[in-house]
């Protein structure tokens, strides 16, 4: 038995799929013979190359189906040929590969260089109070 969906659902899943586009996302693969590493580009121009003898789950694959490497449609999924059992998640492949704290880092830095009205606003008022406090004299022991 079928069902329709209706044309507000289906309108709905393709602003939902416009916008998860938009995001950067893995859109190709290659195994690099020479340098022994796999490549995944991004839609907004990063290249991330690792070693896959990093990845226990591709540790055992032969250089032949490392060659075969190629994103799933959806951008978060990498595979090989048609061998289905060296299927991975690029986002758990990426948390694996990159140390949290370092990730953690990154994103804060980023989001504090986000200038938005309301960091603005709240600078601006914080000195009118006289800015930042100074930091206390701290007494080696």
């Amino acid at each position: 038995m079928t069902s329709k969906i209706s044309r507000k659902d289906y309108e709905a899943a393709l602003a939902r799929g416009r916008e998860a586009l938009a995001q950067p996302h893995a859109v190709a693969a290659r195994y690099v013979a020479n340098a022994r590493m796999l490549e995944l580009t991004y839609s907004n121009g990063l290249v991330f190359r690792f070693d896959p003898k990093e990845v226990p789950a591709l540790q055992n694959l032969s250089r032949h189906t490392l060659a075969h490497a190629y994103v799933t449609p959806g951008g978060d999924g990498l595979a090989f040929g048609e061998d289905e059992a060296a299927a991975l998640s690029i986002p758990g492949l990426l948390a694996r590969l990159i140390p949290v704290d370092i990730a953690r880092r990154t994103v804060a830095a980023a989001r504090g260089r986000v200038r938005t009205a309301s960091k603005a606003d709240a600078a601006r008022r914080n000195g009118a109070k006289g800015g930042r406090p100074a930091k206390a004299d701290l007494a080696v022991a």
